[in-house]
């Protein structure tokens, strides 16, 4: 096997990893085989970059990186046009949205006792930190922190809680190093993401805020329709 094959079983390794991590994130929405293929194509479009890339050591991390961009980009273009909605209006769950938020979900009180929005209309101009947008969020965070195990559930309540921990005292905690508890704090991140199926409850100008479930038995109604 020479270099460049070497390669190419590394771009379609990687491809079959982001491909189905994707399609569970998205619970299926867009088919493993269908994203594998997109993101092969990518490589083969833009194979220029990656012989920039060929040689390093970081190479497979480059390519994880993009690949799972570009599985996002894809996904959301499934969505919107499935939903025949904006792409805009698609919202991930990511790291740093989940950072925002974990910081409040445990605190039951100041968030449960806001009165019951699902009637109020949400303006376009409204941020997904304001009003029913944040209450809907809080509450899709606190149903995915739910199906986590206890150990996840219980690190990232540590971390976040309550003010939180840094990760220099939170290891010092658990009797472990920085470096394993920041690996355990970001694989516990990945579950989570991974339960909330990547997206947040869905909202448009003028429409009243929803829960995913709803949102995408709406979704399936309108394709059944058709």
């Amino acid at each position: 096997m020479d270099e460049q094959d070497k390669v190419w079983e590394a771009i379609y390794g990687v491809a079959r990893q982001v491909a189905t991590r994707a399609n569970r994130t998205h619970r299926g929405l867009v088919p493993t085989d269908d994203l594998y293929q997109h993101l092969s194509l990518w490589a083969l479009e833009h194979w220029h970059k990656i012989e920039q890339w060929q040689g390093e050591e970081s190479l497979k991390f480059k390519l994880r990186k993009t690949f799972y961009n570009e599985a996002q980009k894809y996904v959301a273009k499934e969505r919107a046009r499935h939903s025949r909605a904006p792409i805009s209006d698609t919202f991930y769950y990511t790291h740093e949205v989940l950072h925002e938020l974990l910081r409040d979900v445990w605190s039951h009180v100041g968030w449960t006792d806001t009165p019951d929005m699902s009637n109020e209309y949400i303006s376009h101009t409204s941020k997904p930190s304001e009003g029913g947008n944040r209450l809907a969020l809080l509450s899709d965070v606190a149903a995915g922190l739910s199906r986590l195990n206890t150990n996840d559930r219980e690190l990232l309540r540590l971390r976040y809680a309550s003010g939180g921990m840094e990760f220099a005292p939170l290891a010092e905690s658990l009797g472990t190093t920085e470096e394993a508890v920041r690996k355990r704090v970001k694989r516990a991140l990945n579950k989570l993401q991974d339960r909330l199926g990547g997206e947040a409850p869905v909202w448009r100008g003028r429409r009243r805020v929803r829960s995913n479930a709803e949102a995408r038995a709406e979704i399936r109604n309108q394709e059944e329709q058709e």
